[in-house]
């Protein structure tokens, strides 16, 4: 038996209430995996011990499907979430994977203006629009998240998301509440590092187009990534309501100010 197969075979059965033996075994030596465990969990061992206890009680609810997520996950609970959402001084930061960009290979009939694997997005920078723009989803959401004051995050890798949100919200707690867009085979990796740098959460999966394996991540992390990933209609109609309940509606938002590669409302 490989040493691959050794650690699925404890992803199967839960090994010590933990669902992500064999993705720690394939990052070990990758620069992301290294990023965050130097500067957010032997930073903070106290978090990272609270965080994987909390993660080990979740793996032993047996609450959420953690290998093959397919539905959405809140954690708190979905009313818990808004509610401590309406609490706190900075609103939810909303990551969109690139790989919702259009894209002429997957027979669009134009590219995302901005590029693909990048945080980039004319719209979002200066409020351009293109022919692409009419069937981007990060568009779609953005237009309400900015109606809501809430920030967007185009994300790429997994070093980026660490640098971007995660060490600044353990550090200095920047980021306590997150919604994301990710393919299930990320929300199952993702988990213990957003409870150890205690980020309330709601993940939202790809219907398709999405990564299936660690190699396809891997690929897709580094930019590579010809399939252009879709939400269902539940997961936008989820998105909507829990925007609706928690959104800012003091003043008008404008406009998005990038911030790094994190667009704030202003």
């Amino acid at each position: 038996m490989s040493l691959r197969s050794f650690f699925a075979s404890l992803d199967k059965i839960s090994f010590l209430q933990i669902n992500v033996w064999e993705f720690s075994y394939l990052s070990l030596f990758r620069e992301y995996a290294r990023l965050f465990f130097l500067k957010a969990m032997l930073s903070h061992p106290q978090k990272t011990i609270q965080g994987f206890c909390r993660y080990q009680n979740l793996v032993k609810s047996e609450k959420y499907s953690l290998t093959k997520p397919k539905s959405i996950i809140s954690i708190p609970d979905e009313s818990i979430f808004i509610e401590k959402v309406k609490k706190q001084r900075s609103m939810p930061i909303v990551g969109l994977g690139f790989c919702l960009k259009p894209d002429k290979q997957e027979n669009f009939p134009s590219s995302c203006p901005s590029g693909r694997a990048n945080h980039d997005c004319l719209y979002l920078e200066k409020g351009e629009t293109y022919p692409a723009c009419n069937s981007c989803s990060i568009r779609e959401i953005s237009i309400k998240c900015l109606n809501s004051g809430y920030s967007v995050y185009i994300m790429t890798s997994a070093r980026d998301i660490a640098l971007d949100v995660l060490i600044p919200q353990i550090n200095q707690g920047k980021f306590p509440s997150a919604i994301l867009f990710l393919c299930p085979y990320s929300i199952n990796a993702i988990i213990p590092a957003l409870l150890i740098c205690e980020i309330d959460m709601v993940l939202f999966p790809y219907s398709s187009g999405y990564c299936q394996e660690y190699h396809q991540w891997l690929q897709a992390d580094i930019g590579i990534k010809k399939e252009r990933t879709t939400l269902s209609t539940e997961s936008i109609k989820k998105l909507l309501y829990i925007l609706d309940k928690t959104g800012k509606n003091i003043r008008q938002f404008q406009r998005f100010k990038r911030q790094g590669y994190i667009f704030f409302p202003e």
